[in-house]
């Protein structure tokens, strides 16, 4: 009869922590009172029958815990708690978004805003925004593409000499 308390109390504890995976989600107070209940019953048990019965409770629950997670893990309990979307970038998805960006490469336009350095152009009838190479360009002068980075494009005045 004095082991059946502590041996409720661990059977309820893995109960709590089964809950807690299956029904509530994230980390909380029902899992870990389930933990709780597990520890305050290998020490009840060490404290009332001696180190040999709470070396067996120890053991007992470590053997329970260990198939239990074993089968949580199994039935695809886990699968909740990780992301299961990769989040590398396609290779495919950034080589169509570069050969779009790529478009403005050494195209010419004119500028809407003053690029000082950064300032807003337009080619073929789109607005985009560039920036200069330090220089500043007023509004209304002929600019073209020359570069381009992940996030910018890069333009210069066009000259007269470039256009040849």
């Amino acid at each position: 009869m004095e082991l059946l308390i502590p041996l409720s109390f661990i059977l309820v504890g893995f109960g709590l922590i089964v809950v807690e995976v299956y029904l509530i989600p994230g980390f909380n107070v029902v899992g870990v009172l389930g933990f709780l209940l597990i520890v305050f019953a290998i020490g009840y048990v060490f404290s009332e029958m001696g180190p040999a019965g709470g070396a067996v409770a120890l053991a007992g629950s470590l053997a329970t815990g260990t198939m239990l997670f074993y089968g949580l893990w199994k039935s695809g309990a886990w699968d909740r708690f990780i992301l299961a979307a990769s989040l590398r970038h396609d290779v495919d998805v950034a080589a169509r978004e570069h050969e779009h960006r790529s478009r403005y490469l050494g195209k010419t336009g004119v500028a809407m805003t003053p690029l000082r350095p950064t300032g807003v152009v337009e080619i073929d009838g789109e607005r985009i925004e560039v920036v200069t190479e330090g220089e500043f360009i007023a509004s209304g002068s002929s600019i073209r593409v020359v570069a381009m980075d992940r996030r910018r494009y890069f333009a210069r005045l066009e000259n007269t000499e470039d256009a040849k």
